[in-house]
C-alpha cells in the first residue's frame, strides 16, 4: 500500500474517533471548554513531535508563515463550527457533512492550481455531494 494511502486511512480513523470524543466531551462539559482543552493537547502533541523530529523554525519563509497562520485561523474557526454542530445535533450527520470539505479543495485545485481530474474523480465528487444532500435530509 502506498504511503499516502496509509497516512490518509490513519487520519480518517483518528478523525472518526476524535469526532466521537468531541461529541462526548462537549456533552459532559460544554463545547467551549472542550475546544480549549483538545486544542491545548493538540498543540502539545505537535510541539513534542516537532522537537523529537529535530525540526527548527530558523529559516521559515514569511509568506509561508502567513499562509500557515491563515490556515490555522480557518481551521480553528472550522473546529468551533464543527463543535457547535455536534453539540446541538447528531454526530453522524455533522461528521458526514463536514467530511465533504475536500470538494472545496478539489474545486480550488482544479480552477486555481490547474490540477486535472479523471472521469472517475469527477464521478466521485458528484456522488460525495449527492451523499451530503441525502444525509442532510
Amino acid at each position: 500500500m502506498q504511503k499516502h494511502i496509509m497516512y490518509s486511512l490513519g487520519a480518517t480513523v483518528l478523525w472518526g474517533v476524535w469526532a466521537i470524543l468531541v461529541k462526548i466531551s462537549s456533552t459532559r462539559m460544554g463545547h467551549w471548554q472542550s475546544i480549549l482543552i483538545y486544542t491545548v493537547f493538540s498543540v502539545a502533541c505537535v510541539s513534542i513531535l516537532f522537537l523529537v523530529q529535530g525540526q527548527s523554525l530558523k529559516e521559515v519563509d514569511l509568506p509561508g508563515v502567513l499562509i500557515a497562520g491563515t490556515a490555522g485561523i480557518l481551521g480553528g474557526l472550522a473546529l468551533i463550527l464543527f463543535q457547535k454542530a455536534v453539540s446541538c445535533g447528531p454526530v453522524s450527520t455533522s461528521t458526514a457533512l463536514t467530511a465533504l470539505y475536500p470538494v472545496f479543495a478539489i474545486a480550488f485545485g482544479v480552477f486555481f492550481l490547474k490540477e486535472n481530474l479523471s472521469s472517475l474523480n469527477i464521478i466521485g465528487v458528484i456522488l460525495a455531494v449527492a451523499a451530503g444532500v441525502l444525509i442532510s435530509i
